[in-house]
């Protein structure tokens, strides 16, 4: 008579032989970002475009400017009064005490060192140029993106790639009037240029691509 250990198969545990480290064991399942609700480009340059569109007859005029140093500007983003924009403004309403004769950003002690000071300039383009190479471009060219640069940070503090925002036509005319170009022609403000399938930032500001 044949045994049962003929008949079926034993049950013997499972053993794990090697009985070390298990990498990768409990890491989180990968979430798809197609079942996100993400703000794409297209939406947010929807809201952008309708803004302008509203905005138009700023342009060619300065009479929404509140700190009386705004000078026109080619683009309504570009339209803006330093007064307007409140990471701007209350870099003066924070000065204690607050100087009564100091009615626009420019005029704040800080400007001038921060954004018009060439020794200055130079050591942040430097830094600059460390991580990203140098601007092909003149001296007077690289001193204004960088002073556009040091007036964002100074404002909003150190912002993520693709992220932009115009600048008030008060500072920028200020810069541009600092450092010259020699044939009066300057580049403006640019929104960055992203695909469908990424993410829209710009409701949080750089100034890049101004010269």
């Amino acid at each position: 008579m044949a045994s049962n250990w003929d008949e079926e198969e034993v049950a013997r545990p499972t053993v794990n032989i090697y009985d070390g480290p298990q990498p990768y064991n409990f890491e989180p399942f990968r979430r798809e970002r197609a079942n996100e609700e993400i703000p794409r480009a297209d939406g947010r340059q929807r809201q952008i475009n309708a803004w302008s569109e509203e905005n138009d007859w700023r342009v060619g005029g300065v009479s929404w400017c509140l700190c009386g140093r705004c000078r026109p500007m080619e683009t309504v983003v570009e339209s803006l009064c330093c007064r307007e924009v409140r990471a701007f403004w209350s870099l003066v309403e924070d000065l204690t005490p607050q100087p009564a004769d100091v009615t626009c950003l420019t005029q704040h002690p800080g400007f001038e060192a921060c954004c018009l000071n060439p020794f200055v300039l130079h050591i942040a383009y430097s830094h600059f140029r460390q991580d990203h190479g140098p601007l092909q471009a003149s001296t007077h060219e690289q001193y204004r993106y960088t002073a556009y640069r040091q007036a964002i940070r100074w404002a909003y503090g150190v912002l993520g790639r693709s992220i932009r925002k115009p600048l008030p036509s008060c500072v920028v005319s200020t810069i541009r009037q600092q450092f010259q170009s020699g044939d009066h022609t300057y580049q403006g403000f640019q929104w960055p240029r992203l695909d469908e399938n990424e993410l829209f930032c710009c409701d949080r500001p750089i100034a890049l691509k101004m010269l």
